[in-house]
């Protein structure tokens, strides 16, 4: 299995994610499943969460895990949505 990386901005020490809260968790599950499954490459993921990292930090600083993670999860949501 490939490991993946954390992405730019995505909590980390020592190379792994950090998860404050187990929904985080279950986010970050969601977005590594449904790549292993296919349903989405890992590039048109990173390109989805860093445009919308990139759109909420015009608006607003990312200051936490969950800042971050409320991101991932609107990435998904918006994934979602395009495979309609």
């Amino acid at each position: 299995m490939t490991r993946i990386r954390p992405l730019p901005g995505q909590p980390e020490s020592g190379g792994e994610p950090v998860f404050d809260a187990p929904w985080q968790a279950r986010a970050f599950a969601m977005a590594v499943h449904l790549n292993e499954q296919g349903v989405f490459s890992w590039t048109e993921w990173s390109d989805q969460l860093a445009g919308l990292i990139k759109n909420h930090e015009m608006h607003a600083a990312i200051h936490n895990s969950d800042d971050y993670y409320r991101i991932w999860l609107k990435a998904l949501e918006d994934i979602a949505k395009d495979m309609k």
